[in-house]
């Protein structure tokens, strides 16, 4: 979800997401008034653009339009990777995290909310009305654009600091050109064959300490996301496997795995998901007499690789585990979608 003040950079952040994630994204645009303006801006731009229009997208009378939106972009034969939601300029996002997390479509999986910021015009939209804590609250991300124009370094420490107190666990990037890395939010499927909507855990991201660079000729100040992964021959630990996706460390955005559990009616295999700690998990199915085996991978910005390869090894279990009791496993389960 893509929420921001009227004038923020929403389109032009979508936009630069749309042309440099390497995904088929759907995208709902939600324009405040009878005419969608920004559906017009991102034409061109996406696989299957769905337009909300007549009013602030939490404002809806039927919360049934949006459900009817995804119906439209989860259909299989779009073989979409990820949807993007733009709010509008007056949405509120606490409200249109309600209206995605009671959805009930099939295969919507929450992805975090990003709140862009224009960092240069902050006062001007206060003056407005619009309130910075109340909409970087609900924020997984903050996107900082038009730093470019704050030449003050003190405007732009007092800006982070006031969204550090009001959401400490708000990831900051500055996107001075509404550029920041794609790869940080979801991944190009590379296969047809998948499970439960989820997207391919092969090619997860760049190996950490070296960042992908075929845009630095043109973007040096694009950061770029890093990646810790670790492939364990053998099951995890349920329990410390769910205390890690609910509070993973502040550098880590997303967590995705798959996984194998031994119970003592044999090994399940599961699809784990977590964003800014929201978690989600999935039963997938495995061979019978497939060994057991399982990969995890942290996707997050200046991720301290020792630390996170020690904390996912320690999730991991040997062979010769006994079986996760019924209450340890519903450690993991009561996240299913």
């Amino acid at each position: 979800m893509l929420t921001g003040y009227l004038g923020a950079g929403k389109t032009t952040v979508l936009n630069r997401f749309l042309a440099a994630s390497g995904a088929r994204i759907g995208v709902i645009i939600n324009d405040f008034g009878d005419v969608n303006v920004d559906a017009a801006l991102v034409a061109g731009q996406v696989d299957e653009p769905v337009s909300v229009a007549g009013g602030c997208l939490c404002c809806i009378s039927d919360p049934e339009q949006l459900d009817d939106a995804f119906k439209k972009l989860t259909r299989p034969d779009l073989r979409l990777d990820a949807i993007v939601i733009e709010g509008s300029g007056v949405a509120e996002p606490p409200a249109l995290l309600r209206l995605v997390m009671d959805s009930r479509v099939p295969k919507i999986r929450f992805g975090g909310l990003i709140e862009v910021v224009d960092a240069a015009h902050v006062p001007q939209a206060e003056a407005a009305g619009w309130d910075l804590e109340q909409h970087v609250r609900a924020a997984a991300v903050v996107l900082l654009t038009k730093t470019d124009l704050v030449t003050d370094p003190e405007v732009r420490t007092a800006l982070e600091t006031r969204i550090q107190q009001a959401n400490p666990h708000a990831m900051i990037i500055e996107a001075p050109h509404g550029v920041f890395d794609p790869a940080l939010f979801v991944d190009a499927s590379e296969s047809d064959d998948l499970e439960f909507g989820q997207l391919a855990l092969w090619n997860p991201g760049e190996t950490l300490g070296e960042p992908k660079t075929e845009h630095d000729h043109t973007h040096h100040h694009h950061v770029h996301h890093q990646s810790v992964t670790v492939e364990h021959d053998g099951p995890v630990d349920p329990v410390a496997l769910s205390e890690f996706a609910l509070d993973p460390p502040d550098s880590v955005y997303r967590i995705k795995a798959i996984v194998d559990i031994v119970t003592s009616s044999g090994p399940r295999r599961f699809v784990v998901h977590s964003v800014a700690g929201y978690v989600t998990v999935d039963s997938m199915s495995r061979g019978k007499d497939e060994p057991l085996a399982s990969s995890l991978v942290a996707i997050g910005l200046e991720l301290d690789g020792a630390d996170l390869q020690a904390r996912l090894n320690a999730v991991c279990l040997p062979l010769t585990t006994p079986p996760a009791t019924a209450s340890q496993l519903r450690r993991l389960t009561r996240f299913r979608t």
